[in-house]
């Protein structure tokens, strides 16, 4: 499937840029147009690539292949529901077909993350291992085995730690009556972390594979290095299929036996051989989960899988340095051209701050993001949907502290920044912002200003599609407003074709 830079999808997602792109699929990042989410979307490949070097025949059947598994990965992910599996936005086609659109997460995979902090800290290795290992229990839950579990499709967020799995894209299914794919010449998995049933070649697999490559990833978080590494003299898929691997605490004397008879049972060779289920693997894991008051890892770590544990339900504050001053380097340098935060990052910050106002009123994530907001406008502009939105919310702050003068200006300029120049992405935001400009008319006596700029906000309103219900909420609100103010008859007029809540 061709996708680029600016296509519209269901007249609902506009593409930005490529993420990442792998053997059978690639990742974009997109818009939504009607809350200006940052999402992410997956295509196939279905190019040379992959289909070049078979047989016209066996092409045909590779790609039917891979189409049908495609569509049972948005099955799957639709049935899925955890904080450590990205969700299933929209699954739709193009060209007849199929792409997937998820929770976009903003973070470093694994592999880079133990790429830089080799060894892991024990606490945030903890850490890290509870969250994919609670992840597979809702899988294993839904007779889901992920087969293909390895650093490379683990997350972690930089918002706040949270760790995600990712890549549903070669699971099997438990379900005796379940359709079964496996592509011309596959062996679904990756070396280095399929289990020995796996690398036989063997079907009927079971959740005690991905027990064997939670052991591997367990194995690496812990010690630093892989169960086995290829050898000159012996391969990697050998070594797991006959070898013994060493004893953790060889490695690193200082782990827990408990831990070390955990690894060792789930690198058995066979699979009856390994813990009944994840669930036992919890139970030895939670022993060693950081507790509320528990140091930060030292040297410090971003970002800090061990947080959520540490503050005790509090929020994680998102950092914008990484340990020692220096700035985490850009991801996407031409975007982002070195800035201080990336546009996620920032994102996390508005929510963070949102939650805060909604549930205990402005404190201090509310001050914090009043304070990068002006940078924020000055490296990525007003046509930013992460600026409006901060601009917006900073703007809800001032009129609700009862300072609508600077309320006022901040929802004008709002408006004044986009203009007849904003994207459809926007419109959304910018009838909020023209709906708070005439809020803060009403206290300030300016009743029939007011009451002009809500008629053609609301008018606006209604040729959106679908229209957004926090606006149609909020035009209500200021309805009430003005009609306490004797302008009921002339609001009732506008408001009759407006959809009910």
């Amino acid at each position: 499937m061709g996708v680029d830079a600016g296509e519209l999808l269901d007249e609902r997602f506009r593409v930005e840029e490529a993420l990442d792109q792998g053997g059978m699929g690639s990742i974009w990042t997109a818009t939504e147009l009607m809350t200006g989410q940052r999402v992410a979307v997956k295509v196939l490949r279905l190019d040379a690539y992959t289909l070049g070097r078979l047989s016209p025949a066996d092409r045909v059947r590779r790609r039917a292949e891979l189409l049908k598994r495609f569509e049972r990965e948005g099955a799957v992910l639709d049935e899925l529901d955890h904080p450590g599996i990205p969700r299933l936005l929209h699954r739709g086609y193009l060209d007849e077909e199929p792409y997937l659109v998820m929770e976009y997460v903003d973070g470093i995979n694994l592999r880079e993350f133990l790429d830089r902090r080799r060894p892991f800290p024990f606490g945030a290795a903890i850490a890290v291992a509870f969250q994919i290992a609670e992840a597979l229990v809702h899988a294993h839950g839904h007779g889901v085995v992920h087969r293909d579990l390895k650093p490379d499709n683990i997350v972690v967020a930089h918002c706040d730690g949270t760790v995600k799995l990712l890549d549903f894209g070669i699971v099997h299914l438990t379900d005796p009556d379940a359709t079964r794919y496996t592509a011309l010449g596959d062996t679904p998995g990756s070396a280095g972390y399929m289990a020995p049933e796996q690398i036989r070649g063997q079907h009927d697999i079971l959740p005690a594979a991905d027990a064997y490559a939670f052991g591997c990833l367990l194995f690496e978080l812990l010690a630093g290095e892989r169960p086995f590494e290829a050898r000159p003299d012996r391969s990697m898929n050998i070594q797991h299929l006959e070898d013994l691997p060493r004893r953790l605490r060889s490695i690193n004397v200082g782990i827990p036996e408990d831990l070390d008879d955990l690894v060792w049972d789930l690198l058995a060779k066979s699979p009856a051989d390994r813990p009944a289920g994840i669930v036992d693997v919890l139970d030895v894991l939670r022993r060693y989960v950081p507790r509320p008051g528990d140091p930060a890892p030292d040297p410090e770590l971003y970002p800090d899988p061990t947080a959520r544990y540490r503050l005790g339900g509090r929020r994680v504050q998102p950092r914008t340095e990484t340990p020692g001053g220096g700035r985490r380097p850009a991801r996407r340098t031409a975007r982002r051209r070195g800035s201080w935060l990336s546009r996620g990052e920032f994102g996390c910050r508005i929510e963070l701050a949102r939650s805060e106002f909604l549930t205990e009123g402005p404190g201090d994530q509310c001050a914090a993001l009043g304070v990068l907001l002006p940078k924020a406008a000055s490296d990525w502009g007003m046509l930013e949907p992460v600026v409006v939105q901060a601009q917006l919310l900073c703007a809800d702050i001032a009129r609700l502290d009862g300072d609508t003068d600077r309320a006022h200006h901040m929802y004008r300029a709002v408006v004044a920044g986009t203009g007849r120049w904003a994207p459809a992405t926007l419109r959304p935001l910018v009838l909020e912002a023209e709906f708070g400009v005439a809020e803060c008319l009403v206290p300030a006596g300016d009743i029939q200003g007011a009451l002009a700029g809500w008629r053609d906000a609301t008018r606006q309103l209604e040729g959106l599609d679908p229209v957004p219900p926090r606006l149609v909420e909020r035009c209500r609100e200021i309805a009430l407003e003005l009609g306490e103010r004797g302008r009921e008859a002339e609001v009732a007029a506008v408001i009759t074709h407006l959809p009910r809540l």
